[in-house]
C-alpha cells in the first residue's frame, strides 16, 4: 500500500450524473448543486459539458451556467477545478470564452461503444481528443483523459487490456495529466482491477496517472475502488447520490456514489478533505430535487441517522445561498436575476449614484406591472451597485425635470406615482437590500416595499427642502413607515436619518455588515420559501385596508383556496413545505 494517506475525489455528479436524466432540470438546481459539493469540501467538480443541445439536451444550458458569476467565481478560485468536458474544437472555444481552466476528453477503448457514443472510431476519437488537447494546452488550460469501457463492451464484449493501454497511451502523449479508467458497464470485479492495473503497471503506465471511475451495476463499485487503492491509485471519480446511469444499461446504477467513496475511506482514516454530513445533505437535497431515489448507500443511511426527529427545516434552507441567473432582454441602468421563485433588480448606475432615469423608472413601473400577474414570481429584492442605493431623480442639467415646464414636470409625477404604486400594490413580497446611502426618490423607492434589510453604513436622507423641493410622490410611503411625527421632522430638517433609528422604530427589519448584505438577503429569501405566495399578498391585503368588507374578503379566498387546502394537509401530515416547489408544480401544470 501507498504511504500516502489521502485520496482526491472527482466529483461528477453536475456532468455525468445529470446528462441522461431526462425531465429537464433547472439552470439554478444545477448551480446550486454545485455550490453545495463545493461548500462540502470537494475541491475537483466537473461543472457542465461543452456539447451540442441536440446530443444531450440536459446540457444544452451549458453556456449559461459557465457565465454565471457564482460559477465564474468558482473557476477563478484557487486550488479548486472545475473541468469541463469537451468532445471537440467547437466545445473548446466555448470554454476559451468562458476562461475555463481545465477541460476533459474523452475516448472508449473498444470499436462498439465508440461507434455508438461519438459516431466515430477509436482512432477517429483519439484524433478529435488530440486536437482539443494540442489546442487547450497552447491557451495554458489542463486536460484530463476518460477512456469509456475499460472491462466490457455492450456491444463488443469484453475489452483487451492491451486495448485499454493503447488509448492512454496516446492520451497521455497528448498531454492529459491524469487518466480516468472508466468502468461504464460496472461489470468489472475487484479482480479485473487488478489484472486491468498491474498489466497498465508493467507497461509502464505511472499509478500517478490513473484514476478509478468505477460504475454500481452490480454492485462492485466501492470493492473496485478500494482494490485500485491498495494498488496505489490515489484519484477516483464519483457522483453524489450515485447520480447517473449508462443508456446501453437501462434501469442499471451509476456511477459510484461519492457518500460512499468518502464513508469508505475516512473510516479507513483515509483523507478526502470532504466534510461528509454536508455531503450527505447534498445528496439527499438533488434526489429530493429530481424526485428520484437516493442511490448512495451509505448517504441514504446517514442521512436517516442525522435528521431531526421533527422535521425543522427543508434541506433548501439550511444552504442559504441562492444562485442567481441573468434574465434576458436586460433593461439600462438595471440588472434582472432570478433564483426559482424570487427575482432581485440592481440598480447599476454606480457613477451617478444610482439615480433614476426616466428609462430606470419606466422599465421598474413596467417589471412590476407584469409581475403583477405572473404566480411564478413570489418575491422580488430591490438592491444596488456602487456605494449608494439611489440618491433619487436623475437631477442632471441634460435630463431634470425640474423647472423644465408644466408638461414636463405633470409627466414625472405621474411616472414617479405609478412607480412607488406599483411596488407598493405588488402582491409579491418586496424587500429593499440597502447597500448604502439614500435620498430623496431613492427613499421612497426602499420604503415603498415590505420589507427592508440596510448595511450600516446606510442613511435616508429627504433632502429636497435644501434645492427648494419637497417630497411629494414618497411622502405616502414615507409616512406610512416612518409614522408622522418622524416623518414630519425628517422632512422638515432634511437631516441624515440613520439605519440604526430607523431600525428602532421597526422601519428597518435588519442592520447587517456591508460584506454580508448579499448572504443575509439570500438566507431572508430562503427563509419565505416556508410562506405561502397567495397568503402573503392577502396579509398585504390586510395591512392596507383593514375595513370590514376587506377582511371578510380575504377570510373567504383564505379558507377556500387551493393554498390553504395543500397547506394545512402537509401540516397534517407533518411536512414542511418548500412553497417555491408548489409554485414550480403550478406552473408545469399550466404549460
Amino acid at each position: 500500500m501507498s504511504p500516502k494517506s489521502q485520496v482526491r475525489i472527482f466529483e461528477v455528479g453536475p456532468r455525468d450524473g445529470l446528462q441522461n436524466i431526462a425531465k429537464s432540470i433547472p439552470t439554478a438546481t444545477k448551480i446550486e448543486l454545485i455550490q453545495r459539493l463545493r461548500a462540502s469540501g470537494l475541491r475537483d467538480i466537473e461543472v457542465t459539458s461543452a456539447v451540442s443541445p441536440k446530443a444531450i439536451p440536459q446540457l444544452a444550458d451549458n453556456q449559461q451556467l459557465l457565465s454565471n458569476s457564482s460559477i465564474q467565481n468558482l473557476i477563478k478560485e484557487s486550488g479548486v477545478s472545475c473541468p469541463v468536458l469537451v468532445p471537440n474544437t467547437k466545445g473548446l472555444d466555448i470554454t476559451l470564452k468562458h476562461e475555463v481552466r481545465e477541460v476533459a476528453v474523452f475516448v472508449s477503448a473498444s470499436e462498439g461503444f465508440s461507434r455508438a457514443n461519438t459516431k466515430c472510431s477509436v482512432e477517429e476519437g483519439l484524433r478529435r481528443a488530440g486536437e482539443v488537447a494540442t489546442q487547450a494546452r497552447e491557451h495554458g488550460i489542463k486536460v484530463r483523459g476518460y477512456i469509456s469501457c475499460i472491462f466490457e463492451d455492450p456491444f463488443d464484449g469484453p475489452t483487451t487490456e492491451s486495448a485499454v493501454l493503447q488509448v492512454v497511451q496516446k492520451l497521455l502523449g497528448m498531454g492529459c495529466y491524469e487518466i480516468s479508467l472508466g468502468d461504464t458497464l460496472g461489470t468489472g470485479t475487484a479482480a479485473d482491477v487488478q489484472r486491468l492495473l498491474t498489466y497498465l503497471f508493467q507497461n509502464g503506465i505511472p499509478e500517478d496517472k490513473l484514476a478509478g471511475h468505477f460504475h454500481d451495476t452490480y454492485g462492485q463499485a466501492v470493492s473496485n475502488a478500494w482494490t485500485a487503492y491498495q494498488l496505489g491509485l490515489r484519484a477516483f471519480d464519483s457522483s453524489v447520490a450515485g447520480l447517473g446511469g449508462c443508456p446501453y444499461a437501462p434501469g442499471a446504477k451509476g456511477n459510484v456514489a461519492t457518500e460512499d467513496l468518502v464513508y469508505m475511506f475516512e473510516r479507513a482514516g483515509i483523507s478526502t478533505g470532504v466534510d461528509l454530513p454536508k455531503l450527505v445533505d447534498t445528496g439527499a437535497w438533488i434526489s429530493s430535487q429530481l424526485q428520484q431515489a437516493n442511490s448512495s448507500r451509505a448517504g441514504a443511511a446517514l442521512a436517516r441517522k442525522l435528521a431531526p426527529p421533527l422535521p425543522s427545516s427543508s434541506t433548501t434552507e439550511q444552504t442559504k445561498k441562492l444562485a442567481w441567473l441573468d434574465l434576458p432582454n436586460q433593461s439600462d441602468g438595471l440588472i434582472i436575476q432570478k433564483s426559482g421563485a424570487s427575482i432581485k433588480i440592481t440598480l447599476n448606475r454606480p457613477k451617478n449614484g444610482n439615480a433614476l432615469t426616466t428609462a430606470m423608472i419606466s422599465a421598474l413601473t413596467s417589471f412590476f406591472t407584469s409581475a403583477a400577474n405572473d404566480t411564478g414570481i413570489s418575491r422580488i429584492v430591490i438592491t444596488a451597485h456602487g456605494r449608494f442605493f439611489c440618491t433619487g431623480m436623475d437631477l442632471s442639467a441634460s435630463s431634470s425635470p425640474v423647472a423644465s415646464g408644466q408638461s414636463a414636470s405633470t409627466a414625472q409625477f405621474e411616472r414617479l406615482t405609478m412607480l412607488f404604486k406599483v411596488i407598493s400594490s405588488a402582491p409579491q413580497v418586496t424587500i429593499a437590500a440597502i447597500n448604502g446611502p439614500t435620498f430623496g426618490g431613492g427613499v421612497g423607492l426602499a420604503f415603498a416595499c415590505d420589507v427592508r434589510i440596510g448595511v450600516k453604513e446606510a442613511v435616508f436622507t429627504l433632502s429636497e427642502v435644501k434645492l427648494g423641493l419637497a417630497p411629494a410622490t414618497i411622502s405616502p410611503y414615507v409616512v406610512r413607515e416612518w409614522g408622522v411625527p418622524f416623518a414630519r421632522e425628517a422632512m422638515l430638517s432634511a437631516r441624515p436619518v440613520s439605519v440604526s433609528e430607523l431600525k428602532d422604530l421597526g422601519a428597518v427589519a435588519e442592520v447587517v455588515e456591508k460584506e454580508k448584505l448579499e448572504d443575509e438577503v439570500d438566507a431572508y429569501l430562503v427563509g419565505l420559501k416556508k410562506v405561502a405566495p397567495r397568503a402573503s399578498a392577502l396579509c398585504k391585503d390586510l395591512v392596507r385596508a383593514p375595513v370590514p368588507g376587506e377582511i371578510k374578503r380575504v377570510f373567504e379566498e383564505m379558507m377556500t383556496g387551493k393554498e390553504a387546502e395543500f397547506g394545512l394537509r402537509e401540516f397534517q401530515a407533518r411536512r414542511v413545505v418548500d412553497w417555491d416547489e408548489w409554485v414550480e408544480r403550478k406552473g408545469r401544470a399550466k404549460l
